[in-house]
């Protein structure tokens, strides 16, 4: 359904530049894409001293960190790429890369959507705790709602599987003074960003079906279910 949307998007934009189309992009989803910056949406001066936001055209927003990690438990340096998409059409979501610069790990997550809650083990990455053995290193990701209302956890969390319980930092001594650690967390609003976006992408996609309508110009094959793969 995305795919046909995209096609149906850029079908419109094509008629409009050659005049065949008389849509206007609405006075609204201008302003917001010249004068509000997505990383205003998440409080940039609230995000850790370790990390910054950046822009990522036209509505998304990346926040890399470089943590250090200075412990008798934990002696190392960890890279945190937040690639967060809160407009797209399907549904909120985010990908995430994380580095390790002890043993040169590099451990990226694609796309986790709205709705989902997981601790991600990196894989190679542990921490040796006395009393409780290898507790590994997560990327803990929590991601619901919708643009309007997006709420998101995300960070780095240990945890260790016992016998018949699992126990993460926040619960054993010493660990729990530098895990877990939150990059993002909390209650984001991208609702008046997203939602001129999301309309106008459907209604150029409207207006592509109705030109070709009205015209006689025949659809691409590959925009008509069940003729993509015909040949």
């Amino acid at each position: 359904m995305r795919f046909l949307v995209a096609l149906l998007v850029v079908s419109a934009l094509a008629m409009r530049a050659e005049g065949r189309l008389n849509y206007k992009t609405p006075p609204l989803l201008q302003v917001h894409r010249t004068n509000v910056s997505m990383c205003e949406k998440i409080h940039p001066e609230d995000l850790p001293e370790e990390c910054f936001c950046r822009e990522k055209p036209p509505l998304g927003l990346v926040v890399e960190c470089l943590k250090v990690f200075n412990s008798t438990f934990f002696n190392d340096t960890i890279g945190m790429k937040i690639d967060l998409d809160p407009c797209n059409e399907e549904g909120s979501s985010v990908s995430i890369d994380v580095t390790e610069r002890n043993n040169n790990i590099d451990y990226p997550i694609e796309r986790i959507k709205a709705g989902e809650e997981e601790d991600f083990p990196i894989p190679g990455l542990a921490i040796i705790v006395p009393g409780f053995g290898h507790v590994g290193v997560d990327v803990a990701v929590y991601i619901s709602g919708n643009p309007s209302t997006l709420i998101l956890k995300i960070g780095l969390n240990a945890c260790a599987a016992l016998a018949q319980s699992t126990v993460c930092a926040s619960s054993i001594p010493g660990l729990n003074m530098i895990l877990p650690w939150y990059v993002l967390s909390g209650v984001y609003s991208f609702g008046d960003i997203c939602s001129p976006w999301i309309k106008t992408t459907s209604d150029l996609a409207v207006a592509a079906l109705s030109d070709q309508a009205s015209t006689g110009t025949p659809m691409p094959a590959q925009c008509i279910p069940g003729l993509q793969n015909s040949d």
